[in-house]
């Protein structure tokens, strides 16, 4: 075997260094374990991440380990084949450095001393979600602003300054060793010459990421076909590094979230910058089926430009690409159940992607892979791995990921055309409490601080929920929605706005409507506003309005909903006629037991006009889905008129009407 390592040779451990070293001169015994705890020697099929971090959990307990990956490794942070996805942004969230420094002590100085940085969230961090900006409360978990690139190079040389750990590069495996009852080595291919040979171990490790071979490798063995869940929203990436126009912008700008509403019923388009090594952006820009991204120019700064709120747009327009364009389409959440198989071998374990995938939307995966690890040194460190251990260490590493699988798979569950199974009424339970910590955390310390402790890993839901945040949740958001930026991020240049252009058919359908800066824009979306402009200001507050009824709807808070009407308010809904806030309250209140029960409204607002100081008028196309629908027809679309005004200095709804939409009038 020929490789990269520390080494003259396959282990050149000298003598005085194998007797300082536990157990690595007893005698091997016939299931692999050298002294109570060690086994001789490990296979860790791929080399990324995944692999990385897996061979850095058996550090202390493995006398030689191999890594076998398929790339000739650069010398150097970059991109290369085998990892396409070190193209896009990726979050490496604080609870993944932490226990990747655990791992591989000195790893997260090693990172801060290559340019990587700490963007803790909210307080350094723009997210603007279904409620708009998220205030920058104060905040102690964070993400890190790197490359992947520069991440995994990190992580690989902090792997192999240890002697017995060694890469073979060039080469891949393409099969098991041994039976239905142990796993005792590899075939491995050497890819520049084709040669093949047999390798031996004591552990073989699968790390291959989501093109992973196992099932069928266990199936040749003679077990049975492994389990498997898929969701797949049909997510597309588009990505690209730029340069800003000076280091101080980039610095003011960390990091940009621009999120989508899963509760308009329509697909996803999204956008994130992030503020990385060398004084650059990493911007990616994504969407669900039938709105992916361009990858030419002037559809990438386009696409950027119509999203929810036009700054990521804004902000490409003034700066220098440093790289090409990059798509990626590989995105659906994949778990493989190597946990519930009946029968297993001893000898191996799958990690990392080729056992569960996510939609690297959500920016945990390799999060996921460094807590999966830790979970592997713990069981390791509970003694040697008998047939019972290791389905321990399997089910243990898979376990770690659960919190990660949840959140994607239920969020993407949630759009239009998504592939996967029926959301559960535990899953709708769920996504309720989502929708509630999201609005509340906007315009809440308490629930803010405990959306960051679930979004990156920090904490279990079960702790997260504490008695603290379900307080906070039952108050509701202590400030009303945000739409305009912070001060402290206007006064940005006039960003270049592409003149309109037909779409194509590659791009999914008809094109996103140009930005504009007229504010008295009307198109049938909310989206592409711009609520820097301060003659928006109050109209952003009516539509905050709205979306308050919208969520007390998905909630089923008929109290919550008739609040944000007048007291002697008028509502006709579908032809019924209800007078005042406390009938409203009322026969809400029976509907939601009766024919709306489990049922949500979605809409788009399309127009807003300011009557004087205090009175507006607004219109919204939208719906009312019931439960289980989950997409607005021509059947079921709705457009009403709301008439609002603003008493004590609160905008409140006077008067509701809605009818079927209908496109043309009768002849």
């Amino acid at each position: 075997m020929r490789g990269r390592d520390n080494t003259s040779g396959p282990d050149n451990t000298s003598a005085a260094e194998k007797e300082q070293r536990p157990g690595i001169n007893q005698e091997k015994g016939s299931d692999g374990v050298k002294g109570s705890r060690r086994l001789g020697s490990a296979l860790v099929l791929g080399g990324g991440m995944a692999g990385l971090l897996a061979a850095a959990a058996l550090i202390e307990y493995v006398d030689t380990i191999t890594l076998v990956e398929r790339d000739r490794l650069p010398d150097g942070p970059e991109v290369r084949k085998g990892v396409p996805q070190g193209r896009h942004l990726h979050g490496l969230q604080s609870s993944g450095v932490q226990t990747i420094d655990t791992l591989l002590p000195g790893t997260q100085e090693s990172l801060f001393a290559a340019g990587a940085h700490r963007i803790y969230m909210p307080t350094h961090a723009l997210f603007y979600g279904p409620h708009g900006w998220m205030r920058q409360y104060p905040g102690e978990h964070f993400t890190l602003g790197v490359s992947r690139p520069l991440a995994e190079h990190i992580v690989r040389r902090a792997l192999l300054g240890h002697a017995h750990v060694r890469i073979l590069e060039g080469a891949e495996a393409t099969g098991l060793i041994g039976d239905a009852r142990r796993v005792s080595g590899a075939q491995i291919r050497h890819r520049g010459t084709g040669e093949r040979e047999n390798v031996d171990a004591d552990l073989v490790i699968d790390a291959t990421g989501r093109g992973s071979k196992a099932p069928q490798w266990l199936t040749e063995l003679g077990l049975p076909e492994v389990p498997t869940t898929v969701v797949d929203a049909g997510l597309a990436y588009a990505s690209r590094v730029i340069r800003p126009p000076d280091e101080a912008t980039g610095r003011r700008f960390p990091l940009i979230a621009l999120q989508s509403d899963p509760r308009s019923g329509g697909p996803a388009r999204v956008g994130g910058l992030m503020f990385i090594e060398d004084g650059t952006w990493m911007v990616t820009l994504a969407g669900t089926k039938g709105v992916h991204p361009p990858l030419d120019e002037e559809g990438f700064l386009r696409y950027a430009q119509a999203l929810r709120h036009p700054l990521i747009g804004e902000l490409i327009s003034q700066s220098t690409p440093v790289s090409r364009i990059s798509g990626f389409q590989s995105t659906a959440n994949h778990r493989r159940h190597y946990d519930k198989l009946r029968t297993r071998p001893t000898g191996f374990l799958v990690f990392g992607d080729a056992a569960t995938t996510f939609n690297p939307l959500y920016g945990q995966g390799v999060t996921a892979a460094a807590l999966s690890a830790v979970a592997l040194r713990e069981e390791f460190a509970r003694g040697p791995l008998d047939e019972e251990g290791y389905g321990r260490a399997q089910e243990a590493i898979i376990r770690a990921t659960d919190i990660a699988w949840a959140m994607a798979s239920n969020e993407d569950l949630r759009y239009p055309g998504t592939e996967g199974p029926a959301p559960s009424a535990r899953r709708k339970l769920l996504q309720r409490c989502s929708d509630r910590l999201r609005i509340t955390a906007a315009c809440d310390p308490v629930a803010s601080q405990a959306l960051f402790k679930a979004l990156t890993l920090t904490t279990p839901p079960r702790e997260v929920f504490n008695a603290r945040t379900l307080r906070a949740l039952l108050r509701g958001p202590r400030h009303p929605a945000q739409y305009d930026l912070p001060p402290e991020h206007t006064g940005l240049p006039a960003p270049t706005v592409c003149p309109p252009r037909p779409s194509t058919a590659a791009e999914g359908g008809s094109a996103a409507p140009a930005p504009t800066t007229d504010p008295t824009y009307t198109d049938e979306t909310h989206e592409g506003r711009t609520p820097m402009l301060e003659s928006e200001t109050e109209k952003k507050a009516v539509v905050a309005v709205l979306e308050r009824l919208v969520a007390a709807w998905s909630e089923q808070d008929a109290r919550a909903l008739a609040d944000v009407f007048t007291a002697d308010a008028t509502m006709i809904a579908f032809g019924y006629l209800r007078k005042g806030r406390e009938e409203i309250a009322t026969r809400m209140g029976e509907a939601f037991q009766g024919p709306y029960k489990g049922s949500r409204a979605v809409g788009d607002v399309v127009d807003v006009r300011l009557l004087g100081d205090s009175a507006a008028v607004a219109v919204v196309r939208g719906a009312v889905l019931a439960a289980g629908e989950t997409e607005v027809t021509a059947e079921n679309a709705i457009r009403s008129t709301w008439a609002l005004v603003k008493q004590d200095a609160e905008w409140r709804v006077a008067a509701y009407h809605n009818s079927p939409v209908k496109e043309d009038m009768p002849v």
